[in-house]
């Protein structure tokens, strides 16, 4: 049964149709850096209103997003210990995986492209690591942001908890505009169409300094 499918048979439901999750660090120490893109999608879902609740482990907001009922999730954990927060949330709406879109950013990825993903491993990613053990399986949406490589001689960990230059800030913000677009898509539209439809932008060319 398809994406959408799933979501008509169930629209007659109460409460919020899908759990969508962006990634990132908490803390004003880490606001803008390039772990926190899915921090920065999940503000434009929500039309960047402060009315975010705290809940245990995270902040959500519940309203509609493109018409469909949903609930952000901004873990309050770091990255690496997302999972448990994910887990609760989708238990207390009563949703399976399949009714979860994770906003993340990539190092593998080219830098300022989107790309959608159903399934799959972790990609080496720690955060996407913490939730496959936390909703015991791979079967949701990611929505990846490339964040590109880091210089040779520095190492990941720290190049991912830099801020974007001020070069790079007009390709990424338009990214994070993308990313939630197809999360709204997502929403609204068949999987397979709107994955088509994104995973064949071209990437965008990373500015230099």
């Amino acid at each position: 049964m398809s994406w959408l499918r799933r979501f008509r048979r169930d629209s007659t439901k109460t409460g919020p149709a899908f759990v969508i999750v962006g990634l990132g660090n908490p803390g004003p120490e880490y606001a803008g850096t390039r772990h926190n893109a899915g921090f920065d999608v999940c503000d434009r879902l929500a039309d960047r209103r402060r009315d975010w609740r705290r809940t245990r482990g995270a902040l959500t907001w519940q309203g509609e997003v493109a018409g469909v009922t949903v609930t952000l999730l901004k873990p309050r954990t770091y990255v690496n210990a997302s999972g448990p927060a994910v887990g609760r949330a989708l238990n207390s709406a009563g949703l399976a995986a399949d009714r979860l879109i994770v906003v993340q950013d990539d190092l593998d990825l080219a830098f300022a492209r989107v790309r959608l993903r159903h399934g799959g491993s972790s990609g080496g990613h720690r955060g996407i690591e913490s939730i496959l053990q936390a909703v015991g399986g791979a079967d949701f949406l990611r929505v990846k942001i490339g964040i590109g490589r880091p210089p040779t001689e520095m190492d990941p960990a720290a190049y991912v908890l830099q801020r974007f230059a001020a070069s790079e800030r007009e390709a990424i913000d338009a990214a994070f505009d993308r990313a939630a677009d197809a999360v709204r898509a997502l929403l609204t539209r068949p999987l397979a169409d709107v994955m088509q439809e994104v995973n064949q932008q071209h990437a965008t060319v990373r500015p230099r300094g």
